[in-house]
């Protein structure tokens, strides 16, 4: 392979060059595993701890959350456990902030916890700190109310669980997160205010959530005939982490292990068919692992169903955030998006995502049958903003079937940047992931500044028709531009490369190795300089797209 112009070495380094300078992104993909278990910062037996478990990371804006102000939950006062934080974070907030330590038990919850400004609940350090260990579990849990269906009357109020930890004042909480907690029955929600205000400066750490989906408000929609004490799972606006910053967040080394022992499966739901006339269904599961996993400032910029206009800090301002981090997460998701992110300049690193196969889906929306042309949003990484860094992430996607059990619904992406809401692609890196679903930038209005390098992506004989690296910068008609894009030493199975964009510039496709059934295609349509690969033949016939239905 041909040395890069200098040029294209130039602008690799601005790209990752700044990540590269900071200590806690050069590590391996062990990722956090000693990181949140300092040598020699350990408190001593009965004493809370009281120092930054993450001053390795050299993040400089965690020191401005006050660790040094503590107070022992079981020591406040209160008769339970909700009136003992309330007293703690009073204590804490007239200090200026603090934490809330819950040495290891079992706490249980009534109600939300609502974080004041400047405010962390810690646990203690679990035995085990890598997410992805099957023995990961944070030795201080809360216990949240579970739900309890009923399919009698109105069925159970929907109040009565669904609980989690948010925010006392969203649009000024800063210095606020959750490090080291199990949570079984909730949620953690760090939202912003109207006009997409917020505080910074939020984390989540080391903690293990199970059974966190939320429900979906528009079910029972009794407009349509359902019946009162119909439920589902909240779409595609809700994660079990979920959190919105003003500027610098991190979320790392947390576990969402798949849970659902108390999924309910309801008989007797009223669903839309495709002829939008009520059928009656049985079987249909309210599935606590059919929810995102981590959303991070996952925002809609731009226009809907790629008919622009695109993102951009100007028109958009909340969606081009700094400081944003998602790293050395576990996530099991039976459907939706596993991570979410929109920034300038997003870190995903070190995530491990897991989707469970051939799960039926009969409804994608508690309202309506699911057909081949829905979408359950089954994808591991959703990428939007510019100068985002997705790096040494492991997944495996499954599609779901739809309702006939023949059919899967239309989704299984790995790793995407789709126009739908979004920007354009500007010096981004997609560098070292490993995968069985492909690799999507698909029909972009623009991509300058794009790596993909040193993946493997190993696409199963069933995939769709899709390449397993997809880079469009085309609408079908119109000029959209293709420039200083890299496909470099990528390990590929399936269907090949497909590159796309006009007017084209400084482009390569090099160094890539197909394997299993060859030869595979790269499709040129971008002018690319091709050459040095393996197991590939070039296809220049104009290349006709697929439309997603």
């Amino acid at each position: 392979m041909k040395h890069l112009p200098a040029t294209d070495r130039n602008w690799l380094m601005n790209v990752t060059g700044q990540t590269n300078r900071r200590h806690f992104l050069a590590t391996t993909s062990a990722g956090l595993g000693g990181l949140l278990l300092p040598g020699g910062l350990r408190a001593a037996p009965n004493q809370p701890p009281a120092d930054n478990p993450l001053a390795s990371l050299n993040l400089a804006w965690t020191d401005s959350i006050r660790w040094a102000h503590v107070v022992d939950v079981t020591q406040a006062a209160g008769v339970n456990v909700m009136e003992k934080i309330a007293h703690a974070q009073t204590q804490l907030a007239a200090q200026g902030g603090g934490v809330i330590y819950f040495p290891p038990g079992d706490y249980q919850l009534t109600e939300t916890i609502r974080l004041k400004d400047g405010m962390v609940l810690r646990g203690a350090d679990p035995a085990v700190s890598r997410a992805q260990d099957e023995k990961f579990a944070p030795p201080s849990r809360l216990v949240f109310p579970k739900y309890v269906f009923s399919d009698q009357g109105d069925g159970t109020p929907l109040n009565t669980a669904f609980m989690g930890i948010e925010l006392e004042d969203p649009a000024k909480a800063s210095n606020c997160g959750v490090v080291n907690l199990d949570l079984d029955h909730g949620h953690i929600f760090f939202e912003e205010a109207a006009e997409h205000v917020c505080g910074r400066n939020r984390l989540v750490v080391g903690c293990r959530l199970r059974n966190a989906a939320l429900p979906n408000r528009e079910v029972p929609d009794l407009k349509i005939g359902q019946k009162p004490w119909q439920r589902y799972t909240a779409t595609w606006d809700r994660a079990a982490i979920q959190v919105f910053s003003a500027g610098n967040a991190l979320i790392a080394s947390n576990g969402l292990p798949r849970s659902g022992e108390d999924n309910f499966t309801m008989n007797g739901c009223v669903l839309l068919d495709r002829a939008k006339k009520p059928v009656t269904v049985d079987g249909v599961v309210f599935d606590f692992d059919n929810r995102a996993g981590i959303y991070l400032n996952h925002y809609g910029i731009g226009g809907a169903g790629g008919g622009g206009p695109d993102g951009t800090p100007e028109t958009h301002p909340h969606g081009f955030r700094k400081g944003l981090v998602i790293r050395d997460n576990y996530v099991f998701n039976t459907g939706r998006c596993a991570i979410g992110f929109c920034g300038d300049g997003v870190e995903c690193r070190h995530n491990v995502i897991r989707f469970a196969k051939d799960v039926w889906r009969p409804t994608v929306t508690g309202r309506h049958l699911s057909h081949g042309a829905s979408t359950n949003d089954n994808r591991a990484i959703e990428m939007r903003g510019w100068r985002w860094i997705v790096a040494g992430n492991d997944y495996e996607v499954h599609r779901n079937k739809c309702y006939d059990r023949v059919y899967y619904i239309n989704d299984g992406e790995g790793l995407m940047h789709e126009d739908h809401v979004n920007s354009t692609v500007k010096d981004s890196v997609l560098t070292n992931n490993r995968g069985n679903a492909y690799v999507s930038i698909y029909f972009v209005a623009g991509i300058d500044g794009l790596r993909v390098e040193g993946n493997e992506i190993r696409l199963p004989d069933s995939a769709s028709g899709e390449p397993a690296i997809h880079v469009t910068a085309n609408r079908v008609s119109g000029a959209f531009p293709c420039r200083n894009v890299r496909i470099l030493n990528n390990t590929v199975s399936g269907r090949g490369i497909l590159l796309n964009g006009s007017p084209a510039e400084n482009n390569a496709i090099q160094g890539n190795k197909a394997i299993g059934p060859t030869p595979q295609k790269i499709r040129n349509q971008a002018q690319a300089l091709v050459e040095n690969n393996e197991g590939f033949e070039v296809d220049t016939a104009p290349w006709e797209p697929r439309r997603k239905m």
